[in-house]
């Protein structure tokens, strides 16, 4: 439960997202349920085209206590013409078009991990691939 002068755990989580990404701006949708997040222009990685896209995720009213997944892209190609791998797939996410990046934390812990730690996480394997 929250005082008048503490933040949500959502709050606090989109604050973690703002500190984890502090050169990048961070779009926040909120609604009865929680938060839509969306980092704007973030590195993918150059074997992308385009290799600057956004990273979006939901946060539900059960966060901290449940892990944040999936993880969403814009849409992007391998600059060698490879495919993907199978935990990357084409979706629409918030109508527009999108790459759903499947990586659940089968461990997930509310003392240790945080929706922006897991946002850097899922950023860095896939820039990784």
């Amino acid at each position: 439960m929250t005082t008048p002068n503490s933040l949500s755990p959502i709050e606090e989580a989109v604050e973690g997202v703002r500190e984890q990404f502090p050169d990048h701006d961070v779009e926040v949708i909120r609604d009865a349920d929680g938060a839509v997040v969306i980092i704007k222009n973030v590195h993918v990685g150059d074997q992308y085209e385009p290799s600057l896209t956004w990273l979006g995720f939901r946060l539900t009213g059960a966060y901290p206590n449940a892990d944040v997944y999936p993880h969403y892209i814009g849409r992007v190609v391998r600059t060698d013409g490879t495919a993907h791998g199978s935990a990357v797939q084409s979706v629409e996410w918030q109508s527009r078009p999108a790459m759903q990046l499947s990586r659940r934390s089968n461990g997930w812990n509310p003392s240790r991990d945080t929706a922006a730690l897991k946002a850097a996480k899922v950023l860095s394997w896939f820039a990784e691939q």
